[in-house]
């Protein structure tokens, strides 16, 4: 494992070309509340894939974080998400679960609106009748979120402990 501040890049094949083009880039650091991580990044010279993670390394037992979101700064809270975790926006409908593929995050509250506004798009664009006019309906509730004119709860469960909502200052 590595220590605080220590960094490593190196070059593997990608997965979506399959060249030996995506450059992995591991900053090991401390997060406040947090606890030690390992910031992950790719990026592919060659056809532009990216993906990025965050991988807490310690196991804190299970955790559940509930935030109320009345608009404005909260929207600016910091949200971090480990793989293990499940996020839920019940008033709203939303719910981003943990799976083989999931991957930690870094951001705000309003960030996590963006990602379920981008799944709800490509929803509406894919889908037809009812399913296309529930997908438009949930696209103008996160809108309104991310307006500050919904309240909503967000919900953070963890089984390992390393995910929550921090306040912004």
């Amino acid at each position: 494992m590595g220590e605080k501040g220590e960094s490593n890049e190196y070059r593997v094949n990608c997965a979506s070309c399959g060249k030996e083009a995506l450059v992995v880039k591991e900053v090991f650091t401390s997060l406040p509340k947090f606890g030690s991580a390992v910031l992950i990044s790719m990026i592919c010279k060659n056809c532009g894939y990216r993906a990025s993670d965050v991988v807490l390394l310690e196991n804190k037992g299970p955790k559940r974080t509930e935030f109320k979101v009345k608009g404005g700064s909260d929207l600016n809270a910091r949200v971090v998400r480990s793989s293990s975790a499940r996020i839920e926006i019940p008033e709203l409908g939303l719910e981003l679960k943990p799976g083989s593929m999931a991957e930690g995050f870094i951001t705000n509250i309003e960030g996590v609106l963006t990602r379920f506004l981008d799944v709800a798009e490509q929803l509406r664009d894919s889908a037809e009748g009812r399913e296309r006019e529930r997908a438009a309906n949930s696209i103008q509730q996160i809108i309104g979120a991310m307006n500050g004119k919904v309240p909503f709860t967000i919900v953070i469960e963890d089984e390992m402990g390393n995910s929550g909502v921090e306040p912004s200052t």
